[in-house]
């Protein structure tokens, strides 16, 4: 109390003030009384009376003007103060106290803008972490959402809204299983609410596209109080099919190596165990091992040069082509081919046609496994086309045989690893399985596009599209 210089400063006030009224009350009262005994009245009119009490009035009306007055000096800086609390409160930090003297007051308006600059400081930091949390959460691949204790959606962002089809959500209101119909996922999340447990599980979802969805869902505590759960989703609809790819692929690969090695081992123990073979019948065997040898060979350089496209890492250099020359040499190879199947092999190729971006070898990977397919299954006396013909800004590729064609319902699928429309009949022409996803994958390094027409019976027509130039990736 000793200390409290705004106290003693208004106290101060108050007690000259009461000091001066009771002094002129004093000076009033003395004179009215010396006047009294001066003169005394003749008659008693009440005219004394009425002055004492008009000029007690007026002094009581200037004291309390005057006290009004200095408590309103005193305390405005307070009321400036208890201003800018409020506004700090709705967020607006821009206006400070004036410190106009150095009593509590001034220590007052000190503490209030030391306030008010730590509060914005704090207020800016929240917000900036809040705009990182809002750009994170808006650029991330994986699906977020997080609920309260009652189920209700607290956040979620873009990828959840795009994955589960999700227009619009009203925070801290809407519930989970109102926007996400995926019984299992609401049962998970009841779950883990329940035994406050993380857990990774697998849904599957049908709507807005069917996706397989690993899910990882744990509570959110703070201070060991849980306030919510969150769940984050991973989609592994394509992980999956790879590892369904690879398998298949693993399990064809064993199965195309077993049947050839297998007949290989059985014809080698026969020459091996039984010395009395005649000549022809040995010369038989061994033309026997050496069909399935090259078929060996065959698949597994198909499988080498799949393996080689399908590298991320692989650095394939495409240059402007004259593919001319290239197809020429091709014609000129695959006629001997065809002459000795009594085929007729044509080529449609004008004298002038753009150069393309491309590469010799992968344009001639492209060409020979369609030609080699086209003889394969086109029988004697049959006919073989190769038309090369520039459209807009690509170059037209058409593969077209007179052969035994394939059924509709199959494809969609010829472009698949073994793949095989006649398993029986393709092994017994060499084939193995791999040459048609070969030429799809060479077409995707291009850019370009692949349309397959056929009709059972009468033959295909494969229709490859390459743009004369490819597009250039931004740097």
């Amino acid at each position: 109390m000793v200390k409290n210089k705004l106290f003693w400063k208004i106290f101060t006030s108050f007690a000259a003030l009461f000091s001066l009224s009771l002094a002129c009350l004093g000076y009033l009262v003395s004179t009215v009384i010396k006047g009294y005994y001066s003169n005394p009245p003749l008659g008693n009119d009440g005219s004394d009376g009425k002055r004492i009490i008009f000029s007690i009035l007026l002094i009581f009306a200037i004291t309390m003007a005057a006290g009004f007055v200095i408590v309103k000096i005193h305390t405005s800086p307070l009321v400036a103060i208890t201003h800018i609390a409020q506004n700090f409160a709705q967020g607006n930090f821009t206006r400070k106290a004036e410190r106009a003297s150095s009593d509590e007051m001034g220590d007052l308006a000190k503490a209030i803008n030391t306030i008010g600059i730590e509060l914005q400081s704090r207020t800016q930091t929240i917000l900036d972490d809040k705009n990182k949390l809002d750009a994170i959460m808006a650029h991330m691949s994986d699906a977020i959402i997080t609920i309260d204790m009652e189920e209700r959606i607290t956040l979620i962002n873009n990828a959840a809204k795009t994955m589960f089809g999700i227009q619009k959500v009203v925070l801290d209101k809407d519930y989970l299983w109102e926007k996400v119909r995926n019984e299992k996922l609401c049962t998970l999340a009841r779950e883990i609410i329940k035994t406050q447990a993380t857990r990774t599980s697998e849904i599957e979802i049908a709507s807005p596209e069917k996706k397989l969805l690993q899910i990882h869902l744990s509570p959110i505590q703070i201070d060991k109080n849980t306030y919510g759960i969150l769940m984050v989703f991973h989609d592994i609809t394509e992980l999956r099919k790879l590892e369904n790819t690879r398998k298949e692929f693993v399990a064809n690969v064993s199965h195309e190596l077993r049947t050839p090695l297998a007949s290989i081992k059985g014809y080698v123990e026969t020459l091996l165990g039984n010395n009395a073979l005649r000549y022809e019948d040995t010369q038989e065997f061994l033309a026997i091992i050496m069909k399935h040898t090259r078929r060996l060979d065959n698949l597994i350089k198909d499988i080498l040069e799949l393996s080689r496209l399908d590298s991320h890492d692989l650095k394939i250099e495409l240059h402007a082509l004259d593919i001319h020359p290239c197809i020429k040499n091709i014609f000129s190879q695959y006629q001997e081919h065809c002459a000795g199947k009594n085929q007729t092999f044509e080529l449609d190729m004008p004298h002038h046609i753009p150069a393309v971006e491309t590469n010799e070898y992968l344009l001639r990977q492209l060409l020979t496994n369609l030609l080699d397919n086209a003889i394969k299954y086109t029988p004697k006396n049959g006919k073989i086309g190769l038309k090369v013909e520039p459209i807009n800004k690509s170059v037209r590729f058409e593969v077209s045989d007179t052969g035994i064609g394939i059924p509709q319902e199959h494809i969609p699928r010829i472009f698949e690893r073994f793949y095989r429309v006649d398993p029986a009949r393709s092994r017994e022409m060499g084939g193995t399985g791999l040459g048609l996803s070969i030429v799809k994958h060479i077409v995707g390094l291009h850019h370009g596009q692949i349309k397959v027409e056929s009709k059972v019976g009468s033959g295909s027509r494969f229709l490859i599209t390459l743009p004369q130039q490819q597009t250039k990736q931004p740097v």
